[in-house]
């Protein structure tokens, strides 16, 4: 099962890698996925993983702990508003420059409704 993990993880970083040359498709989901992959093949990976200064600023302590700023997460919509705006205005096309604002749109709303306690809370938040 751990060299099957390796695998994966090597395909989705392989994935996430190329689609950053690809405006308009996230890699995110990709990235994650191999750090669950890599993770789970080995228990030296998973410990790296979970004491490396980036996972314990932004996923333990702004997920699970929800103290990323303010300030954080307006320089996260910007950036990604950034890199939205490459296929807003190279496209052309309506429905893609639609999609591309309702989606900056629900990424604000969610954001600000998990830092601001509207949902998500119980099953994320340490008590």
């Amino acid at each position: 099962m751990r060299f099957i993990y390796i695998i994966l993880g090597l395909i989705t970083f392989g994935i996430g890698t190329v689609f950053i040359w690809v405006p308009g498709i996230p890699t995110t989901p990709f990235y994650l996925l191999t750090a669950y992959f890599w993770s789970r093949s080995s228990k030296r990976l998973q410990n790296w993983l979970e004491h490396n200064k980036y996972y314990q600023r932004y996923i333990h302590d702004g997920i699970y702990k929800r103290q990323l700023t303010q300030q954080n997460r307006i320089v996260i919509y910007i950036v990604t508003a950034a890199f939205m705006c490459i296929p807003f205005f190279m496209s052309g096309k309506l429905w893609l420059q639609i999609t591309l604002i309702l989606a900056s749109l629900s990424q604000i709303l969610a954001m600000e409704g998990f830092y601001r306690g509207w949902w998500l809370t119980k099953w994320f938040v340490e008590k």
